[in-house]
């Protein structure tokens, strides 16, 4: 009984960190002198000066929660502007459930379905 109730525990906790996460990560907008040649010498050093002035910055991240209803169902298509987040480009935009979203999409059967939004945006 005893040893049930831990398995059961431990799968509760091990499902409720890992469940429903969705990742994209964005390639960088190339600079300006490498949208003509990308093998240009002038490519090569806006892209070294980009990475110079770049060095241990990191971008803004920005984080949102999204409602969903009907174990996720509803609303059928959720749009971000991620040009007026991330001027300069988005890196990277993840979608996941934190343990509180987990407990109170369980504690409602599914019928309120939390999730959080992470948008992180190029430094430059």
């Amino acid at each position: 009984m005893i040893n049930r109730t831990l398995l059961n525990i431990l799968t509760m906790i091990l499902f409720g960190f890992n469940c429903r996460h969705a990742w994209v990560t964005y390639p960088a907008i190339p600079p300006e002198p490498c949208l003509a040649y990308a093998e240009s010498s002038e490519c090569k050093t806006a892209l070294d000066q980009r990475k110079k002035n770049t060095k241990g910055k990191v971008g803004e991240t920005f984080s949102m929660k999204d409602h969903y209803y009907l174990m996720g169902l509803l609303p059928n298509e959720k749009v971000v502007n991620l040009a007026s987040l991330c001027p300069q480009g988005p890196k990277s935009v993840h979608q996941f459930m934190t343990f509180w979203d987990v407990v109170l999409e369980q504690s409602t059967l599914g019928i309120y379905s939390p999730q959080t939004l992470e948008v992180e945006c190029y430094p430059w």
